[in-house]
């Protein structure tokens, strides 16, 4: 081989190495340089403009995932499968406090916080007693909730901590609190697409933590959740109710609820209280009609009352079209019946409904009929107790 020919050999070899120096070096070069963009007035750094991003909630797109708001926690269980109340440690709370006052987190009268310590990409949800779904696309709800900490959509901290809170009066009513475990990633994306390395530093299973905060009370839980590609589903952590607050108060009160669906007020148990009365209804369609009773005062009830009453327990089966009210310590008198339509689903011209109402005697009094689409409230029976 000639010199001239030797020397254009080493010139692209050269240039080759000098290539895959850059390609595989050059982002610790440009992190270690600092780009000369630093002293004008518009510069941000990468960490700011992540930290921008979380606040304004701009992240990719999930409104293809299903969110099955309305199954997530429903029944009679309070803790999901898997997840324990944990024992409050200093150290436990410390870990909770540390990491929202550093990522700037909103403080309010009831706060749902959830960490974990890896890269991965965990979703706090939690469903309000409206019903609605406040999570990653959906930041702040109707009644005052807002997810103000989203954190690792991108690999940003293995210490991350998410935060839901309502800074004024809570809505009363029972929530549900979720967890999904959206995505597995790490740092060093170009370690993690190398399959023998990617299987060491990839973390599947993450154990992780939920704190729920009413008022001075804190829980909090604790589990284990791990991705599914084929089907990623919510994993349902705990439920809680709150009481309506009533004039003068200024902290929220939580309603203990327990696992055969009792609702009392903590720490006003009464052991001589008996169910005086079971008002069950069945319906024959998927319509929302509600069930609702006038009391011998001239009180009215429905379910829009859900944790309002500590002696009238609201249970509804939305698969079975069942609704049902259970009044504990009842007064004398006669009670009138109601029925009123919410929504109708398209098809449906009209509901066939039983009623039954069991006595704490065990006699019974059976109502039904047929209501209309579009037909206003309607007083369907009547009965009394004495």
């Amino acid at each position: 081989m000639d010199v001239v020919s030797l020397v254009i050999v080493v010139t692209i070899i050269g240039l080759l190495f000098q290539g895959v120096y850059r390609i595989l070096f050059g982002g610790r070069r440009r992190t270690i340089l600092p780009p000369t963009e630093i002293n004008l007035p518009e510069y941000e750094s990468e960490s700011v403009q992540l930290r921008n991003r979380r606040r304004s909630g701009r992240r990719s797109d999930r409104s293809d995932i299903a969110l099955p708001s309305e199954g997530l926690g429903e029944g009679g269980g309070i803790l999901g499968e898997g997840i324990q109340e944990a024992v409050i440690s200093e150290e436990g709370v410390s870990a909770f406090s540390e990491r929202l006052e550093r990522e700037g987190a909103k403080r309010g009268s009831v706060q749902i916080s959830l960490l974990w310590n890896n890269w991965n990409d965990l979703d706090l949800h939690v469903i309000t007693p409206s019903g609605e779904h406040i999570f990653h696309d959906n930041r702040k709800s109707a009644c005052g909730g807002e997810l103000d900490l989203d954190m690792n959509f991108k690999p940003t901290s293995k210490t991350p901590v998410e935060n839901v809170v309502w800074t004024k009066t809570p809505p009363s009513g029972t929530y549900r609190v979720g967890v999904r475990h959206y995505k597995i990633q790490h740092k060093n994306s170009i370690l993690s697409k190398i399959p023998i390395i990617s299987s060491l530093i990839l973390k599947n299973e993450t154990d992780f933590k939920v704190s729920v905060t009413i008022g001075a009370n804190q829980r909090v839980y604790e589990g284990k959740i791990r991705h599914n590609k084929i089907n990623n589903e919510l994993l349902f952590i705990a439920k809680f109710a709150i009481a309506e607050m009533e004039k003068g108060e200024s902290k929220p009160k939580e309603l203990v609820l327990e696992d055969e669906n009792t609702q009392v007020l903590e720490n006003e148990t009464d052991s001589s209280v008996t169910n005086n009365a079971m008002i069950e209804m069945s319906l024959d369609s998927s319509n929302d009609l509600g069930l609702s009773l006038e009391k011998p005062d001239g009180q009215m009830i429905s379910f829009l009352d859900v944790g309002k009453h500590k002696d009238i327990l609201f249970e509804m089966d939305e698969m079975a079209n069942k609704q049902s009210i259970k009044l504990n310590n009842t007064i004398e008198g006669k009670y009138n019946l109601y029925i009123e339509e919410y929504e109708t689903t398209d098809g449906e011209e009209s509901t066939k409904y039983e009623i039954v109402v069991n006595y704490k005697d065990g006699t019974k009094d059976n109502f039904e009929g047929i209501i209309d689409k579009g037909q206003e409230k309607k007083k369907v029976g009547e009965f009394e107790i004495i």
